[in-house]
Order: structure tokens, then sequence, then C-alpha cells
């Protein structure tokens, strides 16, 4: 019991810190430095539009990271040259059923599925030092598990706009599992006609978020971020 209290406490002061959000800055770029301060720390640079995750906020700085060339960074940028994604229009739930969760907003509509893990369908690669646990899936990184069996994937995400529809295709959707559909919110910029997607899943163990953004009707690109 107490560890389950402490895990919900945990993901409680989670989703109210940490968020995702993209650099909108008026010079088109933002840099990211290596401490919270102006000077000779510059650890790298990020264009418009790029996505970040978000941790603490103090003063003018918040410490964020993000993917670069399929490498993970951390640092810290000013506050005012990000735009959160949960500021856009929200989509709210219109159903739930045990396995999807729908959400609509006019002719925006969003269906979420998922389905039993099927370990026929997967290949996997382990640990030398710990042969009972997974490092690889399918040759590649995976989220979900802390090296343990997953359970439950993603099925489908289904997206409408309007009279326009379309799915996620596999790659967005590849060695994420055990999703906590629940958890999932969804976010409508409507000026630029994009669409964000993002979800808090895990089994206890392996918790990991995880957004997807949708451009004029067509998947863009998704981020993982690790929120512990």
């Amino acid at each position: 019991m107490k560890l389950l209290s402490t895990f919900i406490l945990t993901t409680l002061v989670k989703l109210t810190a940490a968020q995702f959000a993209i650099v909108s800055d008026k010079d088109g770029y933002c840099n990211v430095r290596s401490a919270a301060a102006t000077g000779n720390n510059i650890a790298g640079k990020l264009q418009n539009e790029h996505l970040v995750y978000c941790f603490e906020t103090k003063g003018n700085w918040t410490y964020i990271n993000y993917a670069q060339k399929g490498k993970e960074y951390n640092g810290y940028v000013y506050t005012d040259r990000l735009t959160q994604v949960s500021g856009y229009t929200t989509i709210p739930v219109s159903s739930k059923a045990e396995n999807s969760i729908s959400f609509q907003k006019e002719a925006v509509k969003i269906t979420l599925t998922q389905q039993k893990f099927n370990k026929q369908q997967y290949k996997f690669s382990y640990y030398k030092d710990a042969p009972t646990q997974i490092e690889y899936i399918n040759g590649k990184q995976y989220w979900g598990t802390d090296g343990g069996l997953p359970t439950t994937a993603y099925q489908s995400v289904v997206i409408q706009i309007g009279t326009k529809t379309m799915r996620l295709p596999a790659a967005a959707l590849s060695n994420l599992f055990e999703p906590s559909l629940y958890s999932t919110t969804v976010n409508y910029d409507q000026k630029n006609d994009i669409l964000y997607i993002q979800s808090m899943n895990s089994d206890g163990a392996g918790a990991y978020d995880v957004i997807w953004r949708i451009e004029n009707g067509v998947y863009k690109d998704r981020y993982v971020a690790y929120g512990f």
C-alpha cells in the first residue's frame, strides 16, 4: 500500500510539473544552456517547433529534456521561449471503453485502442548479466516496462478532422507498451491545424510520456520522454 501511495503521489506531482512544449521564439530558435544563467554556457540550439519536455521552472528558466539526431539532451531555456502544448484547445473525452477511448470537439475526433501484447510478433534481446531481463524488442529501445514482458500495446490511433480520416503509422506506435488510455490528453492548435496527442504510460516501473504531432492531417513526429 505504501508503494502504491508513493507511486500515485509521484504521478500527481509529475502531472502538475512536467509537460510537453514547443520552442516558440521570435528569433526562430532558442539556445539551450548548461546552467540557469546567461554566459559562456550554450550547450545546444533548438529551432522553432521543436518538441521538448519541461521539468522544473525557476524564475525565468525552465529545465528541459529534448531529442536531437537520435540522442537525448537536457538543459535550461528561457521560459518565455516555450509554448506549452496544454495551452492549445482541449479536445474532451467523448466516450470510454475497456480498451478504447475517444475524444471529440466539433469536427475533430480521435480514437485510441489497445490490445493484448502478442509476444509471437516480436523478437527479444536480453541483458548478458541479467538473462531474464529484456534489453531490446525487435532490436530497438522500448518503453513501458523495466525489463519485463509487456502485457498490452497500442492497436491503433485513428484521427478524423472534417471529412479526412487517417491512422497513425506503425512506426508512430512502435515499441510503446503498457498504454494508459485514460491518461491521454488531446490539444488542437486550430490556427496552424496541428493536433497533439499525449499520454503518460506505465506498468508501474517503466513510466514514460509520449506525444504525437499531426500537422495538416499528416503524421509529423513523436517524442518519448522519461518523466521520472
